[in-house]
């Protein structure tokens, strides 16, 4: 795998793409286990009734717009020293 500095850009498709092959054949190789209390708890959510096939989910929209225009909203101010 290929590590890059920070301010390193990939200039071309072919290098974007390389790069995200590599991420995946890394990310193919991590397991993770996840304890039957955490899998419970997972079900418990995923048991929810707006969490069903069929539920309204137009706030989830409402607010993903509202976080959208917080940040649009921000602006970079200088730091105090």
């Amino acid at each position: 795998m290929t590590i890059l500095p920070k301010a390193a850009v990939h200039p071309t498709l072919e290098d974007g793409l390389q790069a995200l092959q590599e991420a995946s054949d890394l990310a193919a190789n991590i397991r993770m286990e996840l304890t039957g209390e955490y899998r419970r708890l997972i079900e418990a959510v995923e048991a929810l009734p707006e969490n069903q096939e069929g539920a309204d989910k137009r706030g989830r929209w409402r607010g993903g717009r509202a976080y959208r225009r917080f940040f649009e909203a921000a602006r970079v101010v200088a730091r105090a020293e």
